[in-house]
């Protein structure tokens, strides 16, 4: 299961106003992502110039395969034709005739094997969608992708009620979230993922009813979208907050989301079927440390690496995640989501009655196949099929407080029960759970 993170790192140095600022390409700073749990890069400043040198790219492909880790590689040639969210690139301007040489170029005729493939636009528009169209089905027919399983990433908008105007580009005509999904997958061979954007925190305060509207209805919703294209649901969210994108020079407030709320993100993403963890930012950009008064925040804002380069508590957060994100995705990615079991008073009014979730997310009742009902505190519980066999992934609900759970079955089955990234084989009619705040565990059925 791909975890990984948008800006990531680049080659740096120098210092900004005495701050010596670090260079990301070493092996300290992949070790610390290895060691986290990070195995795919999906977005970096850096870009691929055909037939130059690329020492930066190189060097962080090197250091990728020395530490087990994948890279999308974005490239001047492509993202080039691709337009942006003001501007149109002709679509029958387009050349891709030297597509197969760039891959075979980055990939040392596929030799680096931490190459996973290349970069579209992040969040593109509908007219740079339908040259990124373009792009994929020419990329999945050449033999050399076929032959190394390398794919297309990018980023898609997230999901707006109404018609989106588009900053009245002049360029896109208004149009509902439904019809920018056809035009996104509209090519024969389009990408393989659905990766959204979607931040539910926003303060360290979150209230609940925003946890229900920005976290629970759009993973419903775009879960309803992968089934829809037969694509990959990856979800991307949020190690930290105050992105700062205006560049401003803006005061800090309390840190968010603390450890159990990432946690509850983490883990309700892999209930809901979700096939990757992403996180925002990976590495802090600068800008995104900018202090009110020209001072820095390197510490509380974002990422899990600071601009500074040193580790925010969001890297420990992450890091406890992804223990159990690895343990328990051999059998997540190998199985299809069949709904969401939802037990107790405030998963029922947050997921069920103040909400409507698309599609046929929620289950009925309180029993799955073998599971007959769900007793103790506030949980709920996602459903797969496993290889023609049950899996459930149980989340505590509660961000604040442990649950005691017990999963009761309609018989005497052996099961595996993974959490903490830890994995015990049982024997028994039910199992007992006490996880801890945002915690969840995998119990696979035999």
């Amino acid at each position: 299961l791909p975890i990984g993170g948008f800006y990531v790192p680049f080659a740096s140095g120098g210092s900004v106003d005495g701050h010596t600022m670090p260079d990301f390409l070493t092996d300290e700073v992949f070790q610390k992502l290895e060691d986290c749990g990070i195995n795919t890069f999906a977005y970096s400043e850096d870009r691929w110039s055909t037939g130059a040198a690329n020492g930066n790219i190189v060097k962080a492909l090197e250091l990728c395969e020395r530490h087990n880790i994948g890279y999308f590689v974005g490239t001047y040639y492509i993202l080039a034709q691709l337009g942006n969210h003001t501007t149109r690139f002709p679509l029958e301007d387009m050349d891709l005739t030297g597509l197969q040489k760039l891959i075979d170029e980055i990939s040392d005729g596929g030799k680096r094997k931490s190459v996973l493939g290349l970069l579209a636009n992040d969040e593109p528009f509908p007219h740079e969608a339908e040259n990124i169209n373009k792009y994929t089905d020419a990329f999945y027919r050449l033999p050399n992708v076929k032959e190394h399983g390398y794919n297309v990433y990018m980023n898609a908008l997230g999901y707006w009620e109404g018609k989106n105007s588009f900053y009245n580009n002049m360029i896109d005509k208004p149009m509902t979230y439904d019809e920018y999904m056809d035009v996104y997958f509209s090519a024969e061979n389009h990408v393989k993922m659905l990766s959204v954007t979607q931040y539910p925190y926003t303060s360290a305060q979150t209230d609940e009813s925003q946890i229900s509207t920005m976290l629970f209805s759009e993973l419903a919703r775009y879960r309803q979208y992968a089934k829809k294209y037969n694509v990959a649901p990856w979800r991307m969210l949020q190690a930290g907050g105050q992105w700062n994108d205006e560049a401003a020079w803006i005061e800090s407030v309390s840190p968010y989301p603390n450890e159990a709320e990432l946690l509850f993100d983490v883990n309700t993403s892999l209930a809901f079927g979700a096939k990757a963890i992403q996180y925002f930012p990976l590495i802090q950009p600068m800008h995104f440390a900018y202090e009110k008064g020209g001072t820095y925040d390197f510490t509380n804002r974002n990422g899990l690496i600071g601009a500074d380069g040193n580790l925010t508590r969001w890297y420990f957060y992450a890091k406890r995640a992804n223990t159990q994100v690895k343990a328990v995705d051999h059998v997540l990615m190998k199985s299809s989501s069949e709904g969401i079991l939802v037990h107790g008073d405030m998963p029922t009014k947050y997921m069920v009655t103040d909400v409507d979730l698309v599609g046929d997310v929620i289950l009925p009742g309180s029993s799955f196949r073998e599971l007959s009902s769900i007793s103790g505190d506030d949980c709920f519980v996602g459903c797969f099929d496993y290889k023609g066999g049950t899996a459930l992934y149980c989340v505590n609900y509660s961000r604040k407080n442990k649950a005691n759970v017990d999963l009761n079955f309609d018989n005497t089955y052996r099961y595996q029960v993974v959490q903490r990234g830890v994995s015990a084989d049982v024997v028994g009619n039910y199992v007992p759970l006490i996880l801890d705040a945002g915690e969840a565990a995998l119990i696979v059925l035999s």
